[in-house]
């Protein structure tokens, strides 16, 4: 274990010094070498990593490690993490540490686990976040980052603390009011085709897991892409399902971006435990184009034996440990 730590540490010294060289010296190794004049950039590039879990699987900065040095190796715009990424805590600093030091662009997405051993507030300050919710420009693009972190309780939101949302699931996994209303004012504030990530899914996915505030801002994006003459907002992704997935309502593309790390199977379906562990890190390199194409470059992994296939789960064929390569179509600007 100590050979193991000191080796990270290592990696984290070497990475965070030598990331540039790094990107020279292997962009030929990589689908998006930087080719032609650099200051020209049609499309963006975006490196995604979600659900790593860093406090419950036990390889998670592992995972996060070879994610961050691929990511290194490629002309990328930012990097973002999708949530349930690591506790406010002492033991969580390597996470944040070997985060930090990629020296490119990156944004945070809060998760629902990440407040299982603090506040909201702790987990912000840990990461180096100022807002819960929150939205940037890059290139031709608008990104929006949202909070659906919230519980109702006795007719009052409130923030995730603490692990205080293993409640009914119509009172949980809850976008606040307040910024339904940001929402809606910040899409119409921008001339810029719009992203929207989130921890939870604002589509429709089995038993009626999606965020209950999804029709609220399903209604929001539908409103602004009506009032615009063009199509406001192109796509959602989001993480927390562990699933790969993708549905298209109402001309907009949401993604569900698989975890890094395992899907949640239930006692007696997972390689460990309840969890059906993945062979390797997941991940997904995306190329967003104003011409009006999402590519999806996904990691392909295994589960790690017994599979939820071999222990006959009753949603094995929808499981996948991967991220599927996909390119689809929307309307551009």
């Amino acid at each position: 274990m100590i050979k193991e730590h000191e080796n990270r540490r290592s990696f984290i010294r070497k990475f965070g010094l030598g990331t540039a060289a790094f990107a020279v010296s292997n962009s030929t190794l990589f689908a998006f070498a930087p080719k032609g004049n650099l200051e020209q950039k049609d499309s963006l590039k975006i490196g995604f990593i979600t659900d790593i879990h860093h406090g419950l699987c036990t390889d998670a900065l592992k995972r996060l490690e070879v994610f961050l040095k691929e990511a290194s190796g490629r002309d990328l715009d930012f990097i973002i993490q999708g949530g349930d990424f690591c506790h406010p805590t002492e033991a969580g600093r390597e996470c944040i540490d070997l985060w930090n030091s990629y020296k490119g662009a990156k944004y945070h997405v809060l998760g629902n686990h990440d407040m299982d051993k603090g506040t909201k507030e702790d987990t912000m300050s840990f990461w180096g976040m100022t807002d819960k919710y929150y939205s940037f420009d890059k290139g031709d693009f608008h990104f929006v980052i949202l909070d659906g972190n919230y519980i109702l309780k006795e007719g009052k939101y409130m923030d995730y603390a603490h692990g205080n949302f293993y409640i009914d699931q119509e009172n949980r996994s809850l976008v606040h009011p307040d910024q339904i209303a940001w929402l809606r004012e910040d899409l119409a504030a921008t001339d810029r085709q719009s992203i929207i990530i989130s921890h939870q899914a604002f589509d429709e996915i089995w038993d009626g897991w999606s965020s209950p505030s999804r029709f609220a801002v399903r209604k929001v994006i539908d409103d602004a892409n009506n009032r615009s003459d063009f199509q406001k907002v192109i796509a959602c992704f989001c993480g927390h399902h562990h699933l790969d997935d993708h549905s298209f309502i109402n001309n907009v593309h949401y993604f569900q971006m698989n975890s890094a790390s395992y899907y949640w199977a239930g006692e007696g379906y997972g390689s460990d435990g309840s969890m059906a562990i993945y062979k390797d890190s997941v991940f997904a390199f995306l190329t967003i184009d104003p011409s009006g194409h999402i590519s999806i470059e996904g990691r392909e992994s295994t589960f790690v034996s017994p599979t939820p296939m071999e222990l006959e789960h009753p949603d094995a064929p929808r499981l996948a440990a991967s991220i599927d390569n996909r390119t689809i179509k929307f309307n551009s600007k």
